[in-house]
């Protein structure tokens, strides 16, 4: 018997199997991580006959490295006491078991089907919609007149775990150097605090046939976000897939200016939830430049597994300045400057 089938055997009664269909038996699926970014080892669990898996079990890649599993639960626990679960496309938490040194999630499995780039070609207004609901509907946090500090804890903060993450790369260094003084307008205005995924891309999204998103993987999420961080991280992918842009950093780049630059198409869509959130829609190009700065400055929480665990610095140095996020960064700060020059 698989370790995670000995768990869950084990743990029947406490984690309530039966309800989900699971009484003495059921098959599993272990599915190994693709990215080097990865932290999680996941297990779909399917009760017998069945085409869809009811549960998901997830366990660190490293062992011992039990800081993203317990993070994900956390945050998971904390959605589900602000109202947010399955209804409002996001998991919830069966139990969290402590074995022999290893942190196991086990969560409810999410529906739909994948979106994935063909079924995005083939709505795209339909995929547009699906997403500016599901961010729209994910709640603030904090507003403005207590979310005092956010620019320190949501920009500065992660950038400077990623420059001690590589702090002989001088690349990184200035970038970050750059990306502050641009980002100097935007440190002054006070803005809430929302829930926030942190990854709303290929793999992690599901389209139920009502339109509603399904959105897994939250070890990236946290509950203090910036306001139309997950829209703008969206919209680049749906873009991408809509340009059969997902494997070229050229065609990814050129993706990014169709979408955000002056006259892209993404715009008006992004400028729409800021009022929403009563947030000055003239903040945008500031606010596209800090999701791309923080989504890649998060690859020091991403990689820090790997770096604990012997992982060589010129390895993780290729991991982050090769990575897609840390390229529209660049890109995102660059063109900035040139235009405003």
């Amino acid at each position: 018997m698989k370790f995670i089938d000995w768990i869950l055997s084990e743990n029947r009664r406490e984690l309530g199997l039966e309800k989900f269909g699971l009484g003495g038996r059921w098959d599993t699926l272990l599915l190994t991580p693709q990215f080097v970014t990865s932290r999680h080892v996941v297990a779909l669990i399917y009760a017998p006959g069945t085409l869809a898996p009811c549960l998901v079990v997830k366990i660190a890649r490293q062992p011992g490295d039990n800081e993203s599993v317990r993070k994900e639960a956390n945050v998971l626990l904390q959605l589900k006491s602000l109202g947010v679960g399955s209804e409002q496309g996001a998991p919830e938490v069966v139990g969290v078991l402590d074995v022999g040194g290893q942190t196991i999630l086990v969560e409810t499995a999410v529906a739909g089907n994948l979106l994935e780039p063909q079924l995005v070609v083939e709505n795209f207004p339909l995929a547009v919609e699906a997403g500016m609901n599901f961010v729209a509907a994910m709640p603030c946090t904090k507003p403005v007149l207590e979310n005092v500090d956010w620019y320190q804890r949501t920009i500065a903060r992660p950038l400077a775990d990623l420059a001690s993450l590589l702090p002989t790369d001088t690349e990184v260094a200035g970038l970050i150097d750059r990306t502050h003084e641009v980002l100097e307008p935007l440190r002054s205005r006070q803005l809430p605090a929302v829930v926030e995924h942190g990854d709303l891309s290929y793999q992690n999204l599901f389209l139920q046939p009502n339109g509603r998103l399904q959105v897994v993987d939250w070890e990236r999420s946290r509950l203090d976000g910036l306001p139309a961080h997950d829209l703008i991280f969206y919209l680049q992918y749906i873009g991408q897939s809509q340009e059969h842009a997902l494997s070229s950093r050229r065609l990814q780049l050129r993706a990014f200016e169709n979408a955000f630059s002056p006259g892209g198409w993404a715009l008006a869509s992004v400028a729409k939830h800021l009022r929403l959130r009563d947030v000055d829609p003239e903040l945008l190009p500031y606010l596209v430049i800090a999701t791309w700065a923080r989504s890649a400055a998060s690859m020091a929480y991403r990689l820090s597994g790997q770096a604990e665990h012997g992982g060589e610095t010129s390895h993780v140095q290729t991991a982050v300045t090769s990575d897609r996020d840390f390229w529209l960064w660049r890109h995102a700060v660059t063109d900035w400057l040139v235009r405003t020059a």
